[in-house]
Order: C-alpha cells, then structure tokens, then sequence
C-alpha cells in the first residue's frame, strides 16, 4: 500500500474530510487531494503531524506495517530497540530526498526571483531619475519586500504581501498626502472645497483594509488554537492592550508631528491586534482535532 493510499485510509477511519485535514495540517486541501493520489510527497513536518494526527508510527503511515514489524533479516541480526531506531532513520532519509527532489526550486521562489529582480530594477531606475537612493528603496520596497515573503514563507503568501502593499501605501498616503481612512468619518460634512479624490481614496484604502482584515479571517479560522491556560491569558491580555491603545491616543496632543507619527502606529497596531483577536476568537470556538491513542 502506497503512502497515499495509507493517508487516505487513515483518514477515512478517522471520518474526516480532505478539507478538515487540510486545515488540521495548515496546508490546502489540494495539497492533500495530490498526497492522496501519490501526485506529491508530504514534508518531514507533514507526516510526523500527520502521524500525531492518526495516531500512529511513521512506520506504518508510510509503508503500512505496524508498529514494531521489521524486516526478518534485521529482526535476526540487532536487538528490538536499535531495529525501531534504523528503521524509522532510513524512512525519514527517503522522505526528506523525496522532499527536496519534489521542492528543488518551487515556484514561490520562482515569482520570489521575479520581484526582486523586478524591485532591484525599480530601484536603479528611480536612482537615476531621481537620484536619491533611499527615497528609491523606499518607493520599491513593497516589491522587495514581497519577494522575501516568497524566499522565507510557503503559505499564505498572498495574503501576507496584501498586507505588505497595504502598509507601505499607508505609510506615503499619511506622511505624503495626509489622507488616511479617518477621513471617511467626514464623508457627510464634506465639501468640494476639500476636494472629493482625498475622500475617494480614503474610501479604497478602507475597503482594502476589511476585505484583507475579513480574508485573514478566513484563511485561520481553521487552525483550531485553544484558548485555554496560556493561550487563554494572552487572548485576554491582548483585548487589554487593545483598549489601552485606543485610550491612550487620545492623549498625545503637545507636538503636532510626534502626534501624527504615533497616532499612525497606534492605527498600526490596533488593526493588527484586533485582526489577531477575532481570528484567536474564532479559532477557539473549533474543537481540537481528535488523536487516535497511541
């Protein structure tokens, strides 16, 4: 029975679905579809998740054998714990070659390769336009910086240089222009005299912001984290922090430019905990993934 065949089976048994195991696993559910019909080999981390998962040995996921049956020849030839210890070392070798065979340059590194060439040439272009390098590293840094989400993560990619574009926009659409998506909350007093492109832009800017706040949402909600003990206190104390922040700004007034720079991290980081806290709050309504006992 082929390692695919074992996945499949197991989870059969366990009455899941190759969506429940995907999110189980963090990974997508046509990830496991391509796992299952042998397309594509599970990483190292994979498989031992998939194991504690099941509720069983690497030995018998990947070749189906149960727990302690060993080849005849090493069952003669070396004592039981050291057959265990050889025999679960050479899976994991065939596993983690299989792996980089499978992963050699994987096309998150191709596209990562792109953008940075493509980023690297933005900013060779700007310099001698402009000839200021930082400004030029700065206008080309969300395409730098999504490169790197590419070279360093493997999931969510997506999702994470969404979050990089809109940040750096943030960041010139504040210090450059002034707009920001307070402005919204003048929408009904304003007037052609303030100029209706700034109210325009501020409307964008916020409805990028829920949709990107609404699709981080969807991507976690999944991952089942339990909010109990530890995890309990920090969800706690990051509602906490939350509403520290939101009173506290309204408390910086004495400098007009320190103002203004603060009040933009505060923004900041109030998005990024409360876009954390409704995430961990609806992971924690998901029930933990039952283990098979071992």
């Amino acid at each position: 029975m082929s390692l695919g065949e074992n996945i499949s089976r197991q989870r059969r048994e366990k009455n899941m679905s190759q969506g429940d195991l995907a999110g189980a696993l963090d990974v997508s559910r046509q990830s496991v579809s391509r796992w299952e019909t042998d397309g594509a080999v599970p990483e190292l981390d994979k498989l031992i998740k998939l194991s504690d998962i099941f509720g069983v040995t690497l030995d018998e996921l990947v070749k189906g054998e149960k727990p302690g049956h060993l080849p005849e020849t090493a069952e003669k030839n070396a004592p039981e714990h050291v057959q265990k210890i050889v025999t679960v070392d050479e899976t994991t070798n065939k596993l983690e070659n299989a792996s980089d065979r499978e992963h050699g340059f994987p096309p998150r590194k191709i596209v990562g390769t792109i953008l940075l060439c493509t980023g690297l040439l933005v900013v060779l272009l700007l310099v001698f336009l402009s000839g200021s390098p930082i400004l030029s590293l700065l206008y080309a840094s969300p395409i730098l910086l999504c490169s790197v989400v590419c070279f360093l993560l493997r999931q969510r990619i997506g999702l994470w240089c969404g979050w990089i574009v809109y940040f750096t926009a943030d960041i010139y659409l504040r210090f450059a222009t002034g707009i920001n998506w307070r402005l919204i909350l003048f929408t009904l007093s304003y007037t052609p005299e303030m100029n209706y492109i700034r109210l325009y832009i501020a409307w964008i800017q916020t409805i990028c912001m829920i949709l990107l706040v609404i699709l981080t949402i969807l991507s976690f909600k999944t991952k089942g984290i339990q909010l109990t003990g530890k995890n309990r206190t920090l969800f706690i104390c990051g509602w906490v922090l939350l509403a520290g922040i939101q009173l506290s700004q309204f408390l910086w007034f004495k400098d007009r430019w320190f103002s203004f720079t603060l009040s933009a991290a505060f923004d900041w980081t109030r998005l990024i905990l409360l876009t954390a806290l409704i995430v961990a709050a609806l992971c924690g309504r998901r029930p933990p993934v039952a283990k098979k006992p071992g």
